[in-house]
């Protein structure tokens, strides 16, 4: 696996890690599922030129926001750094 170079901020992903490899545009990020039966999601994120520091990298990640800002933010982090 690709090592996690962006962080999701906003959305049903927000503080998710992932790997991106384009530098402008849009992607579709896959929403973690909160269990087996639950369909997939797809949530829509813009690249941004915005660097964020995470508590579990050194490197800052490339900001990835959520492109539809109807829904609120998620509140923790999907990769368990803050438990």
């Amino acid at each position: 696996m690709p090592s996690r170079n962006a962080i999701c901020l906003g959305g049903p992903c927000h503080g998710m890690l992932t790997h991106i490899d384009q530098d402008i545009g849009t992607l579709t990020v896959p929403v973690p599922r909160r269990s087996p039966e639950e369909p997939q999601a797809l949530a829509r994120y813009r690249i941004t030129r915005e660097r964020v520091h995470h508590p579990c990298r050194t490197e800052p990640f490339i900001a990835l926001h959520w492109a539809d800002p109807t829904e609120p933010p998620g509140s923790s982090c999907p990769c368990g750094c803050d438990d």
